[in-house]
């Protein structure tokens, strides 16, 4: 292979040289790379315009895919570009060179191949965000009275429930108090208020973000019986804060939630390039039934690409709406995340806005149980398609601020039909509660996790713990039981979407 440095070359220069040229198997190439690697961290300048060549032109051959170790072996050649890139800059030929040859790689690689090069742009994540929010750290008596004459509201407007929270409406506002839940730290809630406050000042009037009302955290007094504590906030919003893409009780047209989903994509995409992430649009979990065994709780990594749980049951109330984004207490910033922490979140977000796009044709049928039925007819490609569109060109747009459209396919249209394949249809309805998940229940939470998963009481005492798993009908998941996940195009569009918009971010830095 050519020299990947400039003259004057330094002794460990020539030696890298010298390890290149005589580099053909997979470990020599291996312990090249990381030779390699070590000179360019030191001396990032070193790395030429054919020496970038030779990188990616080693990243485009696939030969050694089917390596046990593949992943690394390519994670390693593709870190030496962003890494190099990043000590040098967005505005540095040699980074431009580097990222947009990789970027055109991602966009057709496949396999563990994908995935490195995919993963290599972790490391381009924004290292700067507003600072966070303090917690509170003290309650502000404030009564239910109080809180309507300072919005001017009419002392006698009645709330309704919506979960934890209370509905106030008045003409074309709402009042919402979110109470904390029984047992809950409540400076999530503080923080969502700041978040408010502070994304209220940050984003353009036409994004809709709610506004705080009186201090960050209220010991509430005059709540009706049944409020969830008295302790919360309060904000202003209106109805469409709480008008969602996939309601089955009431649907949006199709063309209403492309635009829905499409601006939910601008604006995660947009606090992203600010190094601001909302870190649950929705619930993913790989599997709920072990969140308490598990180490990493049952949360879902994408990059694994393993089953995906109760895909469907995630999607019913996502935090975004018809005005945008919600519940702030979910924001984490950059300087509180690493680099691939960072990618992984963003790889969420577009997840997650997929699976809500699936989640629209299927609430066109309404609030109907999940059933091994084909739902197929519920979806039209052609909208779904541009749905995909629609996440694709606005997270790009987003997150780059250049108003272009995403430069690559990324496979969305197989996306579309493979989804329709696997959505509309329930295959994977089952999950299963270990025998040993059983014996560290206590008797009391196995049975109402039972009942929980509709066992009836009586089914639910009657059902020995302990001596035997216990298939549950839980479904739809997106593949069998701690399998892989049955639509990796999901996956595979994830990625390349997350990875190329933070290459192509990086590169349009302003000077």
């Amino acid at each position: 292979m050519a020299p990947c440095c400039q003259e004057p070359m330094t002794a460990c220069a020539e030696d890298i040289e010298r390890l290149f040229s005589v580099s053909k198997g997979y470990n020599a190439l291996f312990l090249a790379a990381g030779a390699l690697e070590n000179a360019c961290e030191e001396t990032p300048e070193s790395l030429t315009r054919q020496g970038v060549q030779l990188l990616l032109a080693t990243l485009a051959d696939p030969q050694f895919e089917t390596q046990r170790t593949s992943f690394f072996f390519y994670s390693r050649f593709a870190q030496i570009l962003t890494s190099t890139a990043k000590q040098l800059g967005p505005h540095h030929p040699i980074s431009r060179t580097a990222l947009q040859g990789l970027s055109s790689l991602v966009a057709h690689a496949t396999g563990n191949r994908h995935l490195a090069l995919c993963h290599a742009t972790g490391l381009l994540a924004p290292q700067t965000a507003p600072p966070p929010p303090l917690p509170a750290k003290t309650t502000v008596p404030c009564s239910c009275a109080e809180l309507l004459n300072l919005v001017e509201f009419p002392p006698q407007t009645l709330p309704t429930f919506a979960g934890r929270s209370l509905l106030y409406a008045h003409q074309e506002k709402i009042l919402v108090i979110k109470c904390a839940r029984p047992g809950e730290d409540p400076k999530g809630l503080a923080s969502e208020w700041h978040w408010m406050k502070i994304l209220g000042n940050r984003l353009a009037r036409e994004r809709h973000i709610p506004t705080p009302v009186a201090h960050p955290l209220l010991r509430m007094t005059g709540l009706p019986e049944g409020a969830a504590s008295e302790t919360g906030i309060a904000f202003l919003t209106t109805a469409a804060y709480f008008t969602y893409p996939n309601e089955p009780l009431a649907p949006i047209n199709t063309d209403q939630a492309v635009h829905v989903i499409g601006n939910a994509a601008y604006l995660f995409g947009h606090l992203a390039a600010h190094g601001i992430l909302h870190t649950a649009p929705v619930p993913l979990f790989h599997n709920r039934v072990q969140t308490d065994r598990r180490e990493d709780d049952g949360v879902y990594l994408w990059q694994k690409g393993g089953r995906l749980d109760r895909w469907l049951a995630s999607c019913r109330y996502p935090n975004f709406g018809l005005s945008g984004l919600r519940d702030f207490e979910h924001i984490k910033t950059a300087p509180e995340m690493s680099t691939h922490e960072f990618y992984r979140t963003m790889g969420n977000q577009i997840l997650s806005l997929l699976l809500v796009a699936g989640s629209h044709f299927r609430s066109l049928g309404g609030p109907s149980p999940a059933s091994k039925d084909d739902h197929r007819h519920l979806f039209d490609i052609a909208k779904l398609n541009a749905m995909l569109t629609a996440i694709m060109n606005n997270y790009y747009r987003g997150y780059t601020g250049n108003g272009k459209d995403f430069p690559h396919e990324a496979g969305r249209t197989n996306l579309a039909v493979r989804m329709v394949e696997e959505m509309g249809q329930d295959t994977h309805m089952e999950e299963v509660l270990r025998t040993r998940d059983q014996q560290e229940m206590g008797e009391k939470a196995f049975r109402q996790f039972l009942i929980d998963r509709e066992y009836t009481q009586e089914e639910a005492q009657k059902m020995p713990r302990g001596t035997a798993d216990i298939v549950l009908f839980t479904g739809p998941h997106l593949g069998h039981f701690n399998g892989k996940i049955s639509c990796p195009e999901l996956i595979e569009f994830t990625a390349t979407l997350a990875s190329i918009t933070m290459a192509n971010g990086f590169l349009s830095t302003p000077p």
